[in-house]
């Protein structure tokens, strides 16, 4: 069989796929089928449903994680994601290599205020560990902070440096501006806004505009960032509390 013909019996039999069929693909090893079998599944109807969909979010092939992502995001039944387990599994995609599972997974916790006070004090703990794990490259390659870091060939530090990036996207998108963890996010921008990677500042930058009533002093050091995307972020918020305050 060419692979022409191979791959319309692939589609076709995504076409006729019944619910049914497509959780008894997700219970075999037949990596083709799964992406497609999530297309089938529009609802999570109990526990044992949730646990087999989430085991597919991490240690799959990417279109079955991407697949799966935005099977998640768009299925009803979300209120069957709770256990632990599902909160250590949604924070391990936030950082998945591919991107697209990134974007669904953090589309869904901030459209569900359920599982962003679930996500919050997870991320935050994510965050502290990949702060604390760039304190051991400091000796060989410098700091990760602006004019400190001597070389950024590392693959180990780039990749916390992709985590650390989502996991601030993440913050930034679930927060509200009265958060319970108010300090503890303070005390990561406080680190962040002074790192290397204009991205890093930028997502930085996103929380604290966020943020009810921001430390006016960060604010003003993100306005005089050198990058534009950064400086831009925190403009309006400066200009909008100053004007509250004259306004007061």
């Amino acid at each position: 069989m060419n692979k022409s013909n191979e791959n319309f019996l692939i589609v076709q039999n995504a076409i006729d796929m019944s619910r049914n069929d497509a959780l008894r693909v997700l219970e075999g090893g037949d990596e083709t089928l799964k992406p497609l079998a999530f297309i089938n599944i529009g609802e999570i109807k109990n526990d044992a449903e949730a646990d087999l969909i989430m085991f597919h979010l991490t240690n799959h092939q990417s279109p079955t994680r991407e697949a799966c992502a935005h099977c998640i995001l768009n299925a009803e039944g979300i209120d069957f994601i709770k256990t632990q387990s599902h909160i250590e599994t949604l924070e391990n995609a936030i950082c998945d290599i591919n991107p697209n599972v990134c974007r669904a997974i953090i589309s869904l916790i901030s459209s569900n205020k359920r599982l962003a006070e679930l996500m919050m004090p997870v991320n935050i703990e994510r965050i502290k560990k990949l702060l604390d794990d760039f304190k051991i490259y400091e000796k060989e390659f410098g700091a990760c902070i602006l004019n400190k870091m001597r070389n950024r060939k590392n693959h180990a530090k780039n990749k916390k440096l992709f985590n650390l990036y989502w996991c601030l996207e993440a913050m930034g998108e679930i927060m509200e501006q009265k958060c319970t963890q108010r300090d503890e996010i303070l005390e990561i921008c406080n680190t962040t806004a002074y790192f290397l990677d204009y991205t890093i500042r930028e997502k930085t930058a996103k929380i604290l505009v966020k943020m009810d009533n921001p430390p006016q002093e960060l604010l003003q050091k993100l306005k005089n960032d050198e990058n534009f995307y950064v400086k831009n972020l925190v403009y309006d918020k400066i200009c909008k509390d100053s004007s509250n305050r004259d306004t007061l």
